[in-house]
């Protein structure tokens, strides 16, 4: 756009704001008839306003703008402007005759409302009695608003369509710029002269002559009917990867069957005189296949293998009941926790006692972990301590940050990290790196979360640093836990106090065993939580589960007496060896 038209087109606009704002404000400032007072019977008293100076400032401005419009676009009726072949010209003549409309209506009525705004002391008769004439609302408006149009109709005008034609002539050029080192100058301006001096000096043509000139062209390659070469002919692309590496990469993988789990335990025990206590952990599968399960002052041994029982060990009274059990990495060794406070390590083999941990706890000991050597204590006096069965002095490192009873521990499968609960409804992490036994240790991360006692905890067997935990009665809720950071991943309301968890060691599940109301074993999908499926049998809460070595089979326990099995994580894969996939860049020089 030149800078006259544009010049023009901005001193338009503003006079065009300037006249619609001066006529809307005159609108709002006009006389209302709730302002005009009765002097006398035939007497009217108007109040001054600035709507006469606001209504004359908008006619004065719409009027100011027309004019410049019309000065610059010319007037059709005293000028004649040869018609374009489209039909723009008849859109901006309709446009142009509009724009006068709708300025003669737009100047009277806002020269009209400024004029009738004005009057003062005047008395008007209307059928016998006397009445005060005030301007009707929307005068004022009513002139803004065809303003307004005015200027819509006048950006098209027949000048303007004759700019924009010229415009749009110039700019639609071609803009293919030819590739002068991919054509023929030679063979381009023989065409050109050819045809020139073909039509000039029309030769008669006879059949053997096209023939010859047809013969003579494809000799010398002129059968060529483009003169320009715009881009010329992409090169091949180069295979940089075996197309067989990319189809074997590319193939679907086929649709892995859904598991069946079954929905009734496959084997069932009785189990009398089983202690109904949240707090306690009296049911433990070992390497060896043998499960131990305490049951009052026993402890019994069930061989998977065989299906027999052993009773290993009756403690009296004094000693007993039995709080926790719980195997050694070997198989062999079972540490027993008692209510007197003391632990004793059993080899079952030889159901022979080796030695009696004493010193580590003021009452009950309810939970158990092995950590290799180290076998850490849980007692009612909120004390955890690591003890190294290879050594006279066992106690090696204390961790006090419990206020009352330790009821969950589980070491992580590193061996670094150490998972507490209590019946405190905290959760500790400690961190083996920065034990002493010269003091307590701090823990590395105190976990307030939970509203109920934390029993329940599984670490993650495909990430280390996830841990599950579960809550008691008021609780009810299952969480995952970055154990590096401390913070809460997901938290997952069961309905039911959880008493256990396990991780499937094949697939991405979790297993949880709960109580009230329905007593059931719930498998979950993780990370979505999805119920995969809800196993019932056990009347009572089922307060213990125990893993198979293969991690296949489940056992669980409960307050109605009897232990149950249950075929709920399926049988492993045999995994397969990963057949050797090509190299992607065999057949390219090696560089060394």
């Amino acid at each position: 756009m030149e800078r006259k038209e544009l010049l023009v087109c901005c001193v338009v606009g503003l006079l065009g704001l300037v006249s619609a704002a001066t006529g809307f404000a005159a609108e709002a400032t006009r006389i209302k008839g709730s302002q005009v007072q009765f002097v006398n019977a035939t007497q009217c008293e108007y109040p001054r306003t600035a709507a006469l100076g606001l209504g004359f400032t908008a006619a004065v401005s719409l009027m100011v703008a027309h004019i410049i419009i019309n000065v610059s676009t010319g007037c059709i009726c005293c000028k004649r402007i040869p018609q374009p072949s489209n039909s723009n010209w008849t859109i901006a003549l309709i446009c142009f005759v509009v724009s006068w409309f709708s300025f003669v209506i737009a100047f009277l009525l806002l020269l009209t409302g400024s004029a009738l705004n004005d009057q003062h002391g005047v008395e008007s008769m209307y059928f016998g009695s006397y009445y005060c004439y005030v301007v009707k609302p929307g005068v004022f408006a009513g002139g803004s608003m065809s303003s307004s149009s005015t200027y819509n109709s006048n950006s098209r005008g027949p000048l303007q369509e004759q700019f924009i034609q010229r415009k749009s002539s110039r700019e639609n050029l071609d803009r293919f710029i030819p590739n002068r080192s991919a054509m023929d100058m030679g063979y381009a301006q023989s065409m050109l002269t050819d045809s020139r001096k073909g039509k000039e000096n029309p030769a008669v043509s006879s059949p053997s002559r096209e023939a010859y000139q047809r013969k003579l062209a494809e000799a010398l390659n002129m059968n060529r009917t483009r003169i320009l070469a715009f881009k010329n002919k992409p090169p091949a692309p180069v295979d940089l990867y075996p197309k067989d590496f990319f189809s074997s990469q590319t193939q679907d993988k086929p649709a892995k069957p859904r598991r069946h789990i079954p929905q009734t335990s496959e084997r069932t025990l009785d189990a009398p005189d089983l202690v109904d206590d949240y707090y306690l952990n009296l049911l433990d599968w070992g390497s060896a296949n043998v499960l131990a399960i305490a049951l009052a002052n026993t402890v019994y041994l069930w061989d998977a293998s065989t299906g027999s029982t052993s009773e290993l060990e009756t403690f009296d009274d004094e000693t007993g009941p039995v709080t926790s059990v719980s195997w050694a990495p070997d198989g062999r060794h079972i540490a027993i926790g008692l209510n007197n406070s003391e632990v004793q390590l059993w080899d079952s083999t030889a159901t022979k006692q080796l030695r009696t941990l004493r010193g580590c706890h003021s009452s009950r000991v309810g939970s158990l972990a092995w950590n290799n050597n180290i076998l850490t204590t849980g007692g009612m006096d909120g004390c955890i301590v690591n003890n190294d069965v290879r050594v006279r002095s066992h106690i090696v490192e204390t961790y006090r940050g419990h206020e009352q009873e330790v009821c969950g521990l589980k070491w992580s499968a590193s061996g670094q990290q150490l998972a507490s609960g209590g019946n405190d409804n905290l959760l500790h992490i400690w961190d083996r790196s920065v034990a002493s036994s010269q003091s307590s240790t701090q823990w590395l991360h105190r976990l307030e979360d939970h509203t109920a006692a934390v029993k329940a905890l599984a670490w993650c067997p495909f990430q280390s640093n996830l841990l599950a935990s579960g809550g008691g009665g008021g609780d009810r809720c299952i969480k995952f836990w970055n154990t590096h950071t401390g913070a809460c991943l997901n938290s997952v309301d069961t309905g039911s106090q959880v008493c256990s968890l396990l991780w499937n060691k094949n697939e991405r599940e979790l297993l949880s065993s709960h109580g009230f109301t329905q007593n059931q074993l719930t498998l979950w999908k993780y990370p979505s939580m999805v119920k995969m499926a809800e196993l019932t049998g056990h009347t009572s809460r089922v307060l213990y589960m125990a893993q198979s070595p293969d991690g296949c089979t489940v056992a669980s326990a409960a307050g109605d007496e009897t232990l149950r099995f249950w075929n709920v994580f399926g049988v492993p894969e045999v995994a397969k060896p990963a057949p050797k996939a090509s190299e992607p860049f065999a057949h390219l020089n090696r560089i060394r």
